[in-house]
């Protein structure tokens, strides 16, 4: 995650919740009700971009006896996932980094809510896609390129180093095949109303499963 986001979700990190909760932000829940018809049941979760353990708390009322590591380059937000989820590994760490420097496999990767604000999607999913155990499952979201507003620019630039990148979904979904990843599941939702008068934040959630056609 680029160094402008990084603080300003360390700052954000004790009003977080209340924030995301005034905003219905039902990412995290949506993405769970995708997984819940497949059947699973991954013994360990891996959380990418985890913030407050907001993803890690719907995955684990779905799969409690799942071992769960939460990965977030933002201290004050694992300090508040902490205190939620005393029993989970915690990775004070930026996903790509945290991804190639492991030798580990897991069952469900998660990156919800945070794709869109790292350098590179793809080498993120590219990284993850190799992380996953035979038969595993990675359930992602990000905003996608549309045809009108904000959402039409491939890049948004904010101060502070902070942009939003964005890509089309067909684009998206053509690398993660290449990536041996299997569409199983999509939707898209509206994630939040903008505050700077743009309208909906749109973005598109995918389950994708190891081992591509």
């Amino acid at each position: 995650m680029r160094d402008g986001w990084v603080a300003d979700f360390d700052a954000l990190a004790p009003t977080y919740d209340q924030r995301t909760a005034q905003d219905d932000w039902r990412l995290n829940d949506r993405a769970a009700e995708m997984l819940a018809p497949l059947g699973l049941a991954p013994a360990r979760i891996l959380d990418l971009g985890a913030g407050t353990g907001q993803t890690a708390e719907a995955l684990l009322r779905l799969f409690p006896d799942a071992e769960v590591t939460l990965v977030d380059p933002a201290p004050g937000m694992l300090r508040a996932a902490r205190a939620k989820l005393p029993g989970a590994t915690f990775v004070e760490e930026d996903a790509a980094a945290f991804l190639a420097a492991s030798a580990g496999r897991w069952d469900l990767v998660s990156a919800i809510g945070c794709l869109e604000l790292v350098p590179d999607l793809f080498e993120v999913l590219r990284l993850a896609a190799a992380r996953l155990a035979p038969g595993g499952h990675l359930v992602a979201s990000h905003e996608p390129l549309l045809g009108t507003g904000v959402q039409a620019r491939p890049v948004s630039i904010l101060d502070r180093g902070r942009a939003v990148s964005r890509h089309a979904v067909e684009e998206v979904e053509r690398r993660a095949a290449s990536y041996g990843l299997r569409r199983v599941a999509s939707r898209v939702e509206t994630a939040f109303q903008r505050g700077d008068g743009d309208g909906a934040a749109v973005y598109e959630l995918v389950v994708w499963s190891a081992g591509g056609v």
